[in-house]
């Protein structure tokens, strides 16, 4: 039983004064105990502030169906910090499942993924 978030992660940090960017691990399975601890480290580096969201997928690297709820659930109770969410995608499976989260999210916030973390930088930066 992993009891660290940075097992999964492999940086959680500001780009500037408005934008957060969460960069995970290659090849890990993230389940809901693993978003759960992610979720709390990354609380505690936003702090409550109102921010762009880039999230950087690991190569490889998926989340159970219990995380991915977990994921939305926090994202719909988050809707008025979040600005806008660029995701970062790497394998047909990670745009098939980011795909099907942003149907979920799409009326809480702006929310678009990519396959060039240049080009959803871009993007974020236009809000």
């Amino acid at each position: 039983m992993v009891q660290d978030a940075k097992y999964f992660i492999k940086s959680a940090s500001m780009l500037d004064e408005s934008t957060f960017e969460l960069v995970f691990q290659d090849e890990v399975q993230i389940d809901l105990e693993a978003i759960k601890l992610i979720d709390a480290h990354c609380d505690e580096i936003v702090a409550g502030r109102r921010l762009k969201r880039l999230v950087v997928s690991g190569k490889k690297t998926l989340m159970t169906k219990e995380a991915r709820q977990y994921g939305q659930d926090k994202s719909k109770s988050s809707k008025d910090l979040i600005i806008a969410e660029a995701v970062v995608v790497n394998t047909l499976p990670q745009k098939m499942v980011a795909n099907f989260y942003f149907a979920f999210i799409r009326d809480f916030y702006p929310a678009k993924f990519f396959t060039d973390i240049n080009k959803a930088k871009d993007w974020l930066s236009g809000f």
